[in-house]
């Protein structure tokens, strides 16, 4: 039987909420949200766990808006309208989620590049796609979604999920896994890099080399990756107040000017920037 363990929160302060959220703060201070630390045998491999809980039978549903990382999603849910264990590919659009009367969430996110610790099929073949759990692992599964909803705490729950990928890891993959992860990384520490040519001479590999590794491995290709990252920090700056002004920071992340910015971002979210500024915090 999995163990307990203790829970180290990974959430930032004081932002207190994750990175690329572009829904409403005060609606979404009525959901529990937690971000947990994976287990030290996981986390070449996996980002976080994390656990979303709500009560709001006579409230007004909560919308969730997110700018997703380039992340796939293990997830397993127990609510009155939805119950179901599922696989969430890389979200490449704006993911919307409507979370009504009650229910608990409780997932993995899988490390930026290390899909294949996990997954047979190339990373990309899960894009923008929502597939049960046991059509992706089998009807074992089964069991694991029992165990996780019958927990009787979040640490116990973890524990369980810890132990089920763990006995899920391939031993494959681990050298080009291992370099998907530090291309993420590398561009997600590095604001300098605003282009795939950047990351060309920053890594020494070709284009199409790196379009290969992102398929098979993120999910999403280096381009993508790229823009996700500046629209979450877009939209990161304008929440926390620390953007001196749009043609500041459109210079900062590499856009021609304020105006190829304000397109970018309204393109996704479906609000301009400043209409995002004015209404985040709502």
């Amino acid at each position: 039987m999995a163990g307990r363990a203790p829970l180290v929160q990974t959430r930032p302060e004081p932002h207190d909420r994750a990175r690329g959220l572009v829904s409403s703060r005060s609606s979404g201070r009525r959901v529990r949200s937690e971000t947990i630390l994976p287990p030290p045998s996981l986390r070449d491999v996996v980002a976080t766990f994390w656990i979303g809980e709500w009560d709001l039978p006579e409230e007004e549903p909560h919308e969730t808006e997110l700018l997703g990382d380039p992340c796939m999603h293990v997830v397993i849910e127990d609510g009155e309208t939805r119950r179901e264990g599922r696989v969430v590919g890389v979200w490449t659009h704006l993911w919307r989620r409507r979370l009504e009367v009650r229910g608990k969430v409780v997932g993995v996110k899988i490390r930026a590049g290390a899909a294949k610790a996990f997954f047979d099929e190339p990373a990309s073949h899960y894009t923008d796609a929502i597939t049960p759990l046991e059509d992706v692992f089998g009807p074992s599964t089964r069991r694991l979604e029992q165990l996780v909803r019958g927990a009787p705490d979040d640490s116990t729950a973890i524990g369980h999920m810890s132990a089920w990928l763990v006995s899920r890891r391939r031993p494959r993959d681990r050298e080009d896994t291992s370099l998907a992860v530090a291309l993420v990384e590398r561009i997600t520490n590095d604001l300098g890099i605003t282009k795939v040519e950047h990351l060309e001479v920053a890594s020494g590999l070709h284009r199409r080399v790196l379009e290969r590794l992102f398929a098979e491995h993120v999910g999403a290709p280096p381009k993508h990756v790229i823009r996700r990252h500046r629209l979450q920090e877009v939209a990161l700056r304008l929440e926390r107040g620390e953007a001196p002004s749009l043609a500041d920071l459109a210079a900062e992340l590499g856009y021609t000017d304020q105006s190829h910015l304000t397109r970018d971002f309204k393109s996704v979210v479906g609000k301009s920037p400043r209409e995002f500024g004015l209404k985040v915090h709502e």
